[in-house]
């Protein structure tokens, strides 16, 4: 048997908030979502303004990252490299998916979307590494 360490709505419900605040820090208005282990949706935000298209873009980032593991540029590099196979993945290959890691674990994964990709990541970084610093004091 097999047992897989996963986030917690809390655990989503404070990564969202965390990137929100990232985002309107920087006057961005993103999605943001947060997907647990099993790679679906637990926590989800479109601030105002932001692109409506931008909602399924962070699902997807989200979940490209906790699938595989990787920030979503383990994807997109091997594309920009001319490795166009990649396209055949089921995967979104744009930068700003990042995974929550736990004890070397993936235990879910951020997805921002709606500025530009590298922003979409600072806003996501952001709000993992707050919430890996007060792991415990949130949940």
């Amino acid at each position: 048997m097999l047992n897989k360490t996963s986030l917690s709505l809390r655990d989503a419900i404070y990564l969202v908030d965390a990137a929100r605040s990232a985002a309107e820090a920087l006057k961005l208005p993103v999605s943001i979502v947060v997907v647990d282990a099993s790679t679906y949706m637990q926590a989800m935000v479109r601030m105002d303004g932001a692109p409506l298209m931008s909602a399924q873009g962070a699902f997807d980032k989200a979940r490209t990252s906790a699938e595989g593991g990787h920030p979503t540029t383990f994807f997109e590099k091997p594309l920009n490299e001319g490795r166009f196979s990649m396209l055949k993945l089921p995967h979104t290959p744009i930068e700003g998916g990042l995974p929550v890691m736990v004890n070397g674990e993936c235990v879910g994964a951020v997805g921002v979307a709606g500025a530009p990709p590298h922003l979409d990541a600072k806003i996501a970084e952001s709000a993992i590494s707050l919430f890996q610093i007060n792991s415990g004091e949130h949940q």
